[in-house]
């Protein structure tokens, strides 16, 4: 975007924060004025809104893969956007999503690479225990409700315990999982997540809440996303969806603006 045009936005914003059509100060005409203002800032913004459909879509068709929810992959890349503009990651290769509309004897965790724009990995993927069983029906941010938990992580740290070989922390950055570094919520592999488990069982085995995935190429995965990339858990939840503040900062929208 072009620094005549930021210049312009914010010209814009700044004049019809001011001197808005409900002030008792304007008068019809600057009234008049700051409606055509506003309806011009619109008009750019809606524009923008149409230049990241496009990119996603011709994004999303790089990926090869039908099996990843076209709408989890565009909500997942409205809120990396978001939270690189707001340095929130230090990772930007990579983009991790978790789709739980879909069953658990099905791949549903992707992982993007945002740079060279292909799929780079994707794997079966346990849910909790009390989220559902073949699906992930319920999610919870509250200690001990042994639920996953919807929304966008930043990755942090790996350790080493008696219970995991290697473990991957996870920080919620949402009002649907910002208790996931209290709860335990990592990312972890597990025998229960295992493609020999679900040939064996017809479904994977569940969690406390953790994204549980087989030991094979789990070292691999974690030396990709560790340290700061962007994770997102997605599930078709209309509140969420309304709440949260990466899917509606409009942040993002700044890179697609026509010069």
């Amino acid at each position: 975007m072009s620094a005549r045009n930021t210049k312009k936005i914010f010209f814009f914003l700044v004049v019809t924060t001011l001197f808005g059509v409900n002030s008792r100060a304007t008068s019809k005409n600057e009234n008049k004025l700051s409606a055509l203002k506003m309806l011009e800032v619109d008009s750019i913004y809606n524009q923008a809104k149409d230049n990241f459909n496009l990119f996603t879509q011709n994004l999303y068709a790089k990926t090869n893969d039908s099996t990843l929810n076209y709408l989890a992959f565009k909500q997942a890349i409205t809120g990396y956007m978001n939270m690189y503009k707001r340095n929130e990651i230090n990772i930007e290769r990579y983009l991790t999503i978790i789709d739980f509309s879909k069953p658990s004897n099905e791949e549903r965790l992707f992982i993007f690479d945002v740079c060279d724009q292909k799929m780079v990995y994707k794997s079966i993927v346990s849910h909790g225990q009390k989220s559902g069983g073949l699906y992930a029906r319920k999610f919870s941010n509250v200690n001990n409700s042994h639920q996953s938990s919807i929304g966008f992580y930043v990755t942090t740290s790996t350790y080493q315990s008696r219970k995991y070989k290697l473990a991957l922390r996870l920080a919620g950055k949402e009002y649907t999982n910002s208790h996931a570094s209290s709860r335990g919520v990592v990312m972890h592999a597990a025998d229960y997540a295992t493609y020999e488990f679900l040939e064996k069982y017809g479904t994977l085995g569940r969690s406390y809440g953790c994204p549980a995935l087989p030991h094979k190429n789990f070292e691999q995965v974690v030396s990709w996303i560790k340290n700061g990339s962007c994770m997102y858990i997605y599930y078709p939840n209309r509140s969420y969806q309304r709440h949260s503040k990466y899917l509606n900062k409009k942040d993002y929208l700044s890179d697609f603006i026509s010069a």
